[in-house]
């Protein structure tokens, strides 16, 4: 007996091979949006929380703890009576911005400062790193009863390298750009305490680019300050000062929906960071001069609960710790400044070291 091949079956198995190929592409194609989509930031709140929403609360912390440098304390709270003709310094607490006019001086102040962070989100599967650089100014006015109402702009910008197994072997990029408008109000309470009240509206542009994909979004920004804030003179000539501060911060980030370059897309986001600090520093004046080192503890209302990735689990911290060293400088024109080094440490997840440089007059 004899078969014969239908003269078409190799057309036909040509044309298997290439479905099979076809489909195996359609499934490759599918699996690599699917992962690009999986790893977007609004589908990650807690890698935002590391890399975006650390922004707003760095700024948020150096605007309020500016105000609180900001209020005169009736009765020589401050360093107003110290040596050198010495009528005002630079901020008290953490981030170093503003200063405080002494009593019966000058009631206008305008202030600048520059802050470069070096952030990092150490989970592993969404291992990102980079820098953020933040443009602070601001002016403010103190009133006859010694309150103080001011506004402060902030421009930021980032660039985080993405380098977790999730984004594929090439990492990816992600960039932001945005500006936030916080007015603030300092009130003083008597001659060691002071209150101040800051809130922020904003946006921050966001490009990501990760298994070739490519993706925009625009990132609404709210925040609100609240501190209490106590200094006392001390020592020999009350050269030394200590200051004591409890805060309230709160940072809300709503990121809109888009659509991937893939086509894929993305819904929208929220991501709200809840914090209470609680910190103190000792301050020594030198003349011309002070140099003064703080510890601050954070305490995050919200937990992080990043699910595990690949079996690999995050830490989920709630609380750390931020250690600060910095020198202020002040003469009696009115020009005032001061160079600070801060860094957030005990998280395991969190990396935040920030550099911040800030001059300022009064006029």
């Amino acid at each position: 007996m004899r078969f014969s091949t239908p003269k078409n079956s190799v057309s036909v198995k040509v044309l298997v091979a290439l479905s099979a190929m076809g489909a195996a592409g359609i499934a490759s194609a599918t699996s690599s949006a699917s992962q690009a989509a999986s790893v977007q930031p609004n589908n990650n709140p807690d890698f935002v929380r590391g890399v975006i929403t650390t922004t707003g609360v760095n700024t948020a912390v150096t605007i309020g703890n500016a105000v609180a440098g900001a209020i005169p304390t009736p009765g020589g709270g401050g360093f107003a009576a110290l040596p050198a003709g010495i009528t005002r310094f630079a901020l008290p607490g953490q981030g170093g911005t503003g200063a405080a006019a002494a009593p019966g001086g000058k009631v206008w102040n305008a202030w600048f400062g520059y802050s470069r962070s070096d952030i990092a989100y150490e989970f592993r599967p969404l291992k990102s790193d980079g820098n953020v650089d933040v443009y602070l100014g601001g002016v403010d006015y103190t009133f006859k009863n010694n309150i103080v109402v001011g506004l402060a702009i902030a421009v930021d910008r980032s660039d985080i390298d993405l380098k977790g197994t999730s984004f594929g072997l090439g990492g990816g990029k992600m960039k932001g750009r945005g500006t936030t408008y916080s007015p603030y109000v300092g009130i003083p309470i008597n001659k060691n305490w002071s209150a101040d009240i800051t809130a922020g509206w904003g946006r921050t542009d966001v490009d990501t680019r990760v298994l070739g994909t490519t993706s925009s979004m625009d990132d609404d920004r709210t925040t609100f300050t609240g501190g209490l804030t106590y200094r006392q003179l001390f020592g020999a000539d009350n050269k030394w000062m200590l200051t004591g501060r409890g805060g309230y911060i709160y940072v809300q980030d709503k990121l809109g929906s888009y659509t991937m370059s893939n086509g894929t897309f993305v819904p929208s986001g929220k991501v709200e960071v809840s914090q209470a600090r609680f910190g103190g520093q000792a301050a020594y004046n030198l003349g011309t001069f002070v140099p003064y080192a703080g510890l601050s503890y954070i305490y995050d209302f919200k937990e992080p609960n990043q699910a595990p990735i690949g079996g690999v689990r995050a830490d989920n911290d709630r609380d750390g710790m931020q250690g600060t060293l910095g020198i202020r400088f002040s003469v009696p024109n009115g020009f005032y400044g001061g160079l600070q080094y801060s860094s957030e440490f005990s998280r395991g997840d969190i990396k935040n070291d920030q550099w911040m440089l800030n001059l300022g007059a009064r006029f």
